[in-house]
């Protein structure tokens, strides 16, 4: 998908149609926000809700969520910021609005955002093998990781595609160094002890599901499929952990420490006999946590 540069002249922006979905749920989420926040002040005094706060939060952090993937696949601040205020201005999305861009956009940018992410993404991996080394994961917390995991993954190939990578920006955003991207995960961790390997778990698995679901749920509905995520990620999220797990240990050909194996640890969970939808599998499918978000759809 191709990715238009920009001089930074003022110029109006086209946005391609993965910008145009992200752009339109950003503006609608801002609108949805500030109209329950308005509803709030014509009701009285009592303010809003618990209730009411707590889905402003999830609209609030699923929104930013929204914007840092807009950032990556090359939409201008300046325009994402105007969008947003038009939100908040109580308007929603119109196909074909003008929008004026005042920074110019450049593509090694966008590559070193990208690298970033697929770093991020191999760190994940590593702490869910250096974790399940550690024994002790309840089901609920290993299945949560495993789901961030898959919904991460998703979304970091689906940059890779809007962006347009080669086949040698592919390779390059997996290993951008001789070394094998196991050995610099396997040698990241080894600095952490215990209580900071935990923390760094516990992260992932506290995530809220619904703020990082709902923009792959856009990405989708611009017509990102599996395979085009598929393309731009050589390893699947459980072969990656897999693989992560390997490299933590003395001998790579052993990989049960402490009676724990990260295939014993995957079967743990009890997931085989879930009939919902695992996100760890590329193919978009129905979860009862996804978060119904703003109207996305149809229209750009």
């Amino acid at each position: 998908m191709a990715i238009s540069m920009w001089d930074g002249a003022g110029e109006m922006f086209e946005p391609n149609p993965v910008q145009a979905k992200l752009l339109k749920a950003v503006q609608n989420l801002a609108s949805d926000n500030q109209h329950l926040i308005d509803q709030s002040r014509t009701v009285g005094s009592q303010g809003l809700s618990p209730m009411a706060l707590a889905h402003l939060d999830i609209g609030r952090r699923t929104r930013e969520n929204l914007e840092a993937i807009a950032t990556a696949v090359g939409v201008p601040k300046s325009v994402i910021d105007y969008t947003r205020a038009c939100g908040e201005r109580g308007h929603r999305w119109a196909p074909g609005q003008p929008l004026l861009s005042t920074e110019a956009i450049d593509r090694d940018t966008l590559l070193r955002g990208h690298r970033r992410a697929v770093a991020e993404l191999q760190t994940m991996a590593g702490v869910g093998a250096a974790a399940a080394r550690q024994g002790d994961l309840s089901r609920a917390g290993f299945s949560a990781f495993r789901r961030v995991m898959g919904v991460s993954w998703q979304q970091v190939g689906a940059v890779g595609h809007t962006l347009g990578l080669t086949t040698v920006e592919q390779q390059h955003a997996w290993e951008p160094t001789p070394r094998a991207w196991t050995e610099q995960v396997a040698h990241a961790l080894s600095k952490l002890d215990r209580a900071e390997l935990s923390a760094r778990w516990q992260a992932v698995i506290d995530t809220d599901f619904a703020t990082v679901s709902m923009p792959v749920m856009v990405l989708q509905a611009a017509g990102i499929t599996p395979d085009d995520i598929n393309r731009q990620l050589p390893v699947l999220p459980d072969r990656m952990v897999e693989l992560a797990a390997a490299a933590l240990e003395p001998r790579p050909t052993e990989r049960v420490v402490g009676g724990v194996d990260i295939d014993a640890a995957i079967e743990a969970t009890g997931t085989g006999a879930h009939t919902e939808h695992d996100p760890t599998d590329p193919r978009p499918g129905p979860t009862p946590d996804q978060h119904t978000g703003p109207e996305i759809g149809p229209g750009p």
